[in-house]
């Protein structure tokens, strides 16, 4: 088995990664990401995630997203995936949305690959309203986005949301969903894999 960020093959590495070969990445790549439990609220909700957004989050993100490398799919959770099972038992996940552009450039939901992982119920309830990429926007206007999400005509929400996203920056995609909401659904959680250092 080949580590899918650095090419390495994982068998012919030191004990550990032979010890943890079910990996996608060998000990060396996923050392490199910040794992730190990180807990705090938004707008009163409970957020959880369980990385630092750094560099080599970034750079398996980009590969995954923007790339198209669909077989990375299931670093991000990998980790983590049976305490989510755990803490979030009953609870339906609501992905946050996506430009279309970017969604038919890419060809596929990176979030509903990246969560298939957890076996859990899923739904795609939110779409955006305006086409502009976040990544490219400073902080100030990535905040005004929280009035440009909207809920897809005919969604049926469930009695436990899970709101989840890749990484968190400003909260505002987060914001915007939790106003569609709008007292829709009483039990709410969020989970992000990583977030941004502000956020610590």
């Amino acid at each position: 088995m080949y580590c899918l960020m650095c090419g390495k093959l994982i068998e012919e590495g030191n004990w550990k990664d032979v010890l943890f070969s079910e990996d996608p990445l060998c000990q060396e790549c996923r050392q490199q990401w910040n794992k730190k439990k990180i807990h705090f609220h938004l707008d009163g909700v409970n957020v959880n995630t369980d990385y630092v957004y750094n560099a080599a989050f970034s750079s398996a993100l980009i590969q995954f997203k923007e790339c198209g490398d669909e077989a990375l799919k299931d670093v991000f959770l990998y980790e983590v995936k049976k305490k989510i099972q755990r803490k979030y038992k009953g609870y339906t996940i609501c992905f946050m949305p996506s430009a279309l552009e970017k969604q038919k450039l890419r060809g596929f939901n990176h979030l509903e690959e990246m969560y298939s992982c957890l076996h859990m119920p899923m739904i795609d309830p939110f779409m955006k309203t305006s086409s502009e990429s976040q990544k490219q926007l400073p902080g100030y206007l990535r905040r005004n986005m929280v009035h440009e999400i909207a809920l897809k005509s005919g969604i049926v929400l469930p009695k436990k949301c899970l709101l989840v996203d890749d990484t968190i920056t400003t909260g505002s995609t987060l914001k915007g969903a939790l106003h569609c909401l709008n007292q829709q659904v009483k039990d709410i959680e969020i989970y992000c894999v990583s977030a941004n250092e502000t956020w610590i």
